[in-house]
């Protein structure tokens, strides 16, 4: 890792700045969570039972039932008085916090999950967390397709060392046990796999929310329907063009585009399914994002997603497509736009759109707090404080087909556990996750910038273009300086390959 990369990078202008603690106040809660007391309650309250679970848990699940007992009204009498008072002055109606928030499984797994969080670590900027809130597992290695950009590399048939149907069974038994809330299952292309159905029948069971992330060739109106049947609620499609040709050529296979926008119409006609439209976008789309967020509405898509660009797997060699920092500022802009105006859901998993929020968004307007979450107002920018930002090895991981444990999709040479040998859990606590929820320790401007705990800079990209996890992101625009001297670096290389290619001619 060359020295200029562990440098401070120069502050942006002071009209482009401006300073989160200083328009941002901070909550009462915080207070309240941060105190040492509430920091050992918490940790009763979650600690096991001979059964295997915690107190908290059946305080929610007991709370406003109609079938508990005398007995156990009087054993949760004190902490759903305590939930009555936070409700009241909350506004909340009592039906809504029972049915929405503590009856909703992975709603209230994820409530628990952040009390054992705060027990284990202490109240953090941002918040790392005991177990996962969020996994993504690339289901196979199989995929139907052969696109460019891949991050997983896939072929037409799975890899012969894949998780069996039993370890993949007992891995979602692992994460309802964690109090993982949320799995969303990529590819390759997961509808191919031969015991999806079963194992998606199965998070249905266990109460984990799950989404399926798919090229949207295979969805017809069947495979959507048996979709919503297993408890699927999201389907996320990616379509890299609004012109048919380039997506298919993008893709390698004609007709591609038309079934995926076929897929996309049948899950969004679907009771009980939504779906998104997911766009990786490169300067060969850059100027189709206005027009393909206006295609996904059409659709009757409820989000737009858009990916960030990493060079990895089969997109190393297309990494010249990758728009510049200045342009990717435009996109953060112009998502946040969309974000604001309501119309549509916007994701992204730049984590520099956490910033685009507080700086181009209004005061009291929706705030990204995570890679999946949205809020309005300022509690909503609170949040976005212990949630927000690149949340590798911190509140996510990825599991790869053959049970590998890596801190991102993006990052799939890392690996820090087998799931083969070992359990979800176990692997969760290593050093690397622990050095990856520290923002305070990085390098350029990530290491100095106001937005850190929104934003952190993506740990994939510092990774693959600079070599250092720790390095700056030199996607930002405030570390401009690390993705010119990337260009440099590049053109001669460029230019011998090109050199080549006219000799050879």
């Amino acid at each position: 890792m060359p020295d200029t990369a562990r440098a401070h990078g120069g502050r942006p202008p002071a009209t482009e700045r401006l300073s989160p603690p200083a328009c941002i106040p901070r909550h009462k809660f915080e207070d309240y969570l941060a105190r040492p007391a509430v920091r050992t309650l918490l940790a009763l309250l979650t600690r096991r039972n001979r059964a295997g679970r915690c107190y908290l848990e059946e305080v929610f699940e007991t709370y406003d039932a109609p079938d508990v007992g005398l007995l156990r009204r009087l054993i949760y009498a004190v902490p759903h008085r305590a939930i009555e008072v936070f409700r009241r002055r909350a506004g909340v109606r009592r039906e809504v916090l029972r049915d929405q928030v503590l009856h909703h499984r992975p709603t209230a797994r994820a409530l628990v999950n952040t009390a054992r969080s705060i027990a284990h670590f202490g109240l953090m900027v941002p918040q790392r967390f005991y177990s996962p809130l969020i996994v993504v597992w690339n289901y196979t290695q199989a995929c139907n397709l052969t696109c460019r950009h891949c991050y997983q590399n896939a072929g037409h048939k799975p890899a012969g060392d894949e998780l069996t149907t039993e370890q993949k069974l007992d891995l979602v038994d692992q994460m309802a046990h964690e109090y993982v809330p949320f799995l969303a299952i990529a590819g390759g292309e997961p509808l191919v796999a031969r015991d999806i159905w079963q194992v998606l029948e199965h998070c249905r069971r266990r109460g984990v929310h799950t989404t399926v992330a798919t090229n949207g060739t295979l969805l017809t109106r069947d495979v959507c329907r048996r979709l919503a049947d297993c408890g699927v609620k999201y389907v996320e499609v990616s379509l890299d063009s609004i012109d048919p040709e380039q997506h298919d050529r993008f893709r390698g296979l004609r007709g591609a585009w038309k079934r995926s926008v076929e897929g996309m119409r049948n899950a969004a006609a679907t009771p009980g399914l939504r779906c998104g439209l997911a766009c990786c976008v490169t300067r060969q789309n850059y100027d189709q994002v206005e027009d393909l967020i206006r295609l996904a509405k059409d659709l009757g898509c409820t989000t737009f997603v858009h990916f960030n660009f990493i060079p990895v797997g089969r997109g190393r060699a297309m990494a010249e497509t990758d728009i510049d920092p200045d342009q990717r500022e435009a996109l953060m802009r112009l998502l946040n736009r969309h974000l604001q105006e309501g119309e549509i859901s916007i994701m992204s998993t730049a984590p520099q759109f956490g910033r685009a929020c507080i700086l181009y968004g209004p005061p009291e307007g929706f705030m990204a707090s995570a890679h999946a979450g949205k809020g309005k107002g300022m509690q909503a920018k609170v949040l976005a404080k212990y949630l927000g930002g690149c949340g590798a090895g911190r509140c996510y991981c990825a599991i790869q087909p053959n049970g590998r444990v890596t801190p991102c999709v993006y990052m799939p040479e890392v690996e820090v556990g087998d799931l083969k040998r070992q359990k979800l859990v176990d692997i969760w606590h290593n050093p690397l996750f622990a050095l990856l929820s520290d923002r305070e320790d990085r390098g350029d401007h990530c290491a100095i910038c106001d937005f850190r705990h929104y934003c952190g800079g993506c740990r994939a990209r510092a990774l693959n273009y600079l070599g250092d996890l720790q390095a700056g992101d030199p996607g930002c625009l405030y570390n401009r300086r690390l993705w010119d001297e990337i260009v440099t670096q590049a053109a001669p290389q460029e230019n011998h390959a090109h050199a080549g290619a006219l000799d050879a001619s």
